[in-house]
């Protein structure tokens, strides 16, 4: 019985917990600092990488930064003005791919000139910097002095209008898109049966446990 009882919590805490997560905002992005992708080079172990000449926006919650990594370590950011800290914020060693998003502190008024410094602390992962290659005066410096051969790539973001639900069809919609069968319902059709399945499964757990 008690193994019944924690199996429909634990439901219901992971139900509550989706649901939670759908009422909040999606990020769009509303400046682009470095458009390319193109490599800039690695770093191994702690890293500071700081780069001038950027406008940071008003009401930015987060910044992502071109970097990859297996599995990235964590990653500190911060935004001045001058020799004072703007806005500052942090991300977890739980990311990996071609970018990293680090949530910051929104201003009320947006700020420029702002240079950016992200700071890596003591690590074993490689990590490589993707942006667009430019003269060295306006190129990211590291530690050091380093000057790599381009600006990192920089997306500053903010909270969407309208909850993932509000967007749930439009989402279906493009997912529909460019197969051999077209159509909202394709999408609406594997998640009801990705449901029967979970249910499925959910039932049988359900019927063996004591």
């Amino acid at each position: 019985m008690r193994a019944k009882v924690a199996l429909a919590l634990s439901l219901a805490l992971m139900i509550v917990v989706v649901a939670l997560t759908l009422t909040r905002s999606p990020l769009r992005v509303v400046r682009v600092g470095a458009k390319s992708k193109e490599s800039l080079g690695t770093t191994t172990g702690s890293a500071t990488v700081c780069q001038t000449g950027e406008t940071l926006p008003a009401s930015v919650s987060a910044i992502r930064l071109g970097m990859q990594a297996s599995f990235g370590p964590r990653v500190l950011l911060r935004a001045y003005s001058g020799s004072r800290i703007l806005t500052a914020g942090s991300r977890a060693a739980d990311w990996t791919g071609s970018s990293v998003t680090v949530p910051v502190e929104p201003l009320e008024h947006a700020a420029s000139p702002v240079k950016l410094c992200l700071y890596v602390p003591a690590n074993s992962e490689r990590l490589q910097l993707y942006g667009a290659h430019a003269v060295a005066a306006k190129a990211a410096v590291g530690r050091e002095g380093q000057v790599f051969p381009g600006r990192v790539s920089v997306e500053y973001m903010e909270p969407g209008g309208g909850s993932w639900w509000s967007r749930a069809l439009s989402v279906a919609r493009h997912m529909g898109i460019g197969h051999a069968i077209s159509g909202t319902w394709v999408a609406l059709l594997v998640a009801a049966l990705v449901a029967a399945l979970c249910a499925l499964v959910i039932r049988l757990g359900w019927r063996e446990l004591p």
